[in-house]
């Protein structure tokens, strides 16, 4: 119980330092509402699945082996945090050229297509920029072995883990929306909006920066 304690406790701390994932949850609901931060958040979480699957599997430990594959994989997720935070950057630049006045927009139902346009980039945002985010794959790979769970064999102790390291992004993403949820009418007003999109935009650039230069 102590093993497993430490390991939610080392799991929390992850979890709820910022990073790509709430950065870019933030961003997307700031501009295009409560619906498509759901949308980020399902791929973020489909991301951690596969993510969590390929570290029980085994495949992560390929991953940190080949140099090659690990450079590759850090170069085209730094190429696309910062392609993300220029889209926020654009953003924030065509919300501060508005002329409109900085009221809570009303709430308009989109077409259909272009509803179902939004969610699924927002989903594929999630998905990706989780997928891509090299920290994540070795963390799976670092602190896992950090942890045993006595009397369970090593994949099941693994699979465990996981399990329970998925359940608490869950849980952690789901307060974050419900906060959000409690604050939608304040996320609709243009200031706010442009001030998400403009510190979501700085983020992840910074973020995509940092990691190219950490190495």
């Amino acid at each position: 119980m102590s093993e497993l304690l430490g390991f939610v406790t080392a799991s929390l701390v992850i979890i709820v330092v910022p990073g790509p994932d709430l950065t870019l949850l933030l961003g997307n609901t700031a501009r295009s509402g409560r619906r498509a931060g759901q949308a980020t958040a399902a791929g973020i979480m489909l991301g951690h699945a596969v993510l969590a699957t390929a570290a029980v599997a085994g495949l992560t430990a390929l991953l940190a082996a080949s140099q090659i594959g690990y450079t590759i994989l850090r170069v085209v997720g730094t190429l696309y945090l910062i392609y993300l935070g220029a889209q926020s950057l654009a953003d924030f630049v065509r919300l501060r050229r508005s002329s409109a006045p900085d009221a809570p927009e009303p709430r308009t139902a989109q077409p259909v297509p272009t509803a179902r346009h939004v969610m699924r980039t927002a989903f594929r945002q999630g998905l990706i920029s989780n997928l891509l985010n090299p920290k994540v794959a070795v963390f799976y790979l670092a602190l896992f072995p950090q942890f045993t769970l006595p009397g369970l064999g090593t994949t099941t102790a693994n699979s465990v883990l996981a399990g329970v390291f998925w359940l608490l992004c869950l849980l952690w993403f789901t307060l974050v929306l419900l906060c959000l949820a409690r604050v939608e009418t304040l996320l609709r007003r243009r200031s706010v909006r442009r001030g998400l999109a403009g510190t979501s935009g700085v983020g992840l650039v910074g973020l995509g920066a940092a990691l190219a230069l950490r190495g």
